[in-house]
């Protein structure tokens, strides 16, 4: 392919990811092996965005990696139009577990919240909340520029997500922090069909607890 269809596949790949993306990541993904190349056409589709002013921006983030994001200055106007995550309890405790843990362990969290994760984590990272990259003999898991937009977070910063997160899970979900303490035994069980309230962060980062999709 040639420098406009390159630059358009590679727009594409951050449009639909909604993480961010490292330069390897996007070679392996799309076949394009030079790096150098990929980044040069990373640094066009950027300038363009930023030239026409446009409410979205291509930037770098988290050292090495890329992301497609709505500028700070939109999302916020923008964030309640966005669709909530129609996130059962078990998901839910799955992600605020993320969110207060990472960089986590896909492992490390099958641990703690057993078998069912598997599918909590198939269906987070199909709906852009989490991201999932390789890491020895299993993945690292974390929450997305999406994932902060939609629960009204300046910015996806794992610190102050993680400070948010952290009376969620401390105050929600005690048989997760015996677990993490050492104290815990076997997985309490959750059964995803009982109705209950779960916790979520609110539009400014505050903690507020949401009914349960159906009651």
């Amino acid at each position: 392919m040639g420098l406009l269809e390159d630059k358009a596949l590679v727009e594409a790949a951050l449009f639909v990811s909604g993480r961010p993306l490292s330069v390897k990541e996007l070679s392996r993904a799309l076949g394009i092996r030079s790096l150098d190349y990929l980044e040069k056409l990373i640094e066009l589709i950027a300038a363009e965005y930023a030239e026409r002013k446009s409410a979205i921006e291509v930037v770098k983030v988290l050292g090495d990696k890329y992301v497609m994001q709505v500028k700070q200055e939109y999302s916020q106007r923008v964030v309640h139009l966005m669709p909530r995550p129609d996130l059962r309890t078990g998901e839910l405790k799955t992600l605020a577990l993320i969110a207060y843990l990472q960089p986590i362990e896909q492992s490390k969290v099958v641990k703690l919240r057993g078998s069912q994760a598997y599918e909590h984590i198939r269906k987070l990272l199909e709906m852009g909340l989490i991201y999932a990259e390789p890491y020895e003999r299993t993945k690292l898991l974390g929450t997305t520029p999406k994932f902060a937009e939609l629960y009204g977070f300046p910015e996806n910063d794992p610190n102050i997500i993680k400070e948010a997160f952290r009376k969620v899970v401390h105050a929600e979900y005690s048989d997760l922090i015996a677990k993490l303490d050492g104290r815990g035994n076997e997985e309490s069980g959750d059964s995803e069909e009982n109705p209950g309230e779960a916790a979520e962060v609110g539009e400014s980062g505050s903690v507020e607890k949401v009914p349960e999709a159906g009651e």
